[in-house]
């Protein structure tokens, strides 16, 4: 939920668009690593302390979005974290 909106407009971005391949690199790759960790099971029952240092290189294809929709994209990551944090009960 950390990545979120704002992941999946880049993750939208680097899959779906033609993007330069190097401004697709970076994200592309986080989207591998979260995959396989995905996959082999690493991330079972510790999904935020995983992913969380693969969300930041995801987030540098902020650069990929359009200029002029980057800020509303990475603003709305704020108020999305608070929904989720007051409204999702968590155990830890």
């Amino acid at each position: 939920m950390a990545a979120r909106p704002a992941a999946a407009a880049i993750v939208r971005r680097t899959v779906l668009r033609g993007a330069s391949r190097s401004g697709r690199a970076l994200p592309a790759a986080a989207l591998a690593a979260i995959a396989v960790a995905d996959l082999s099971g690493m991330s079972d029952a510790e999904v935020e302390r995983i992913w969380l240092p693969l969300t930041i290189w995801l987030m540098a294809g902020a650069v990929l979005l359009p200029p002029s929709t980057r800020r509303v994209w990475l603003t709305a990551q704020a108020p999305t974290a608070l929904a989720v944090n007051h409204l999702v009960v968590t155990a830890w």
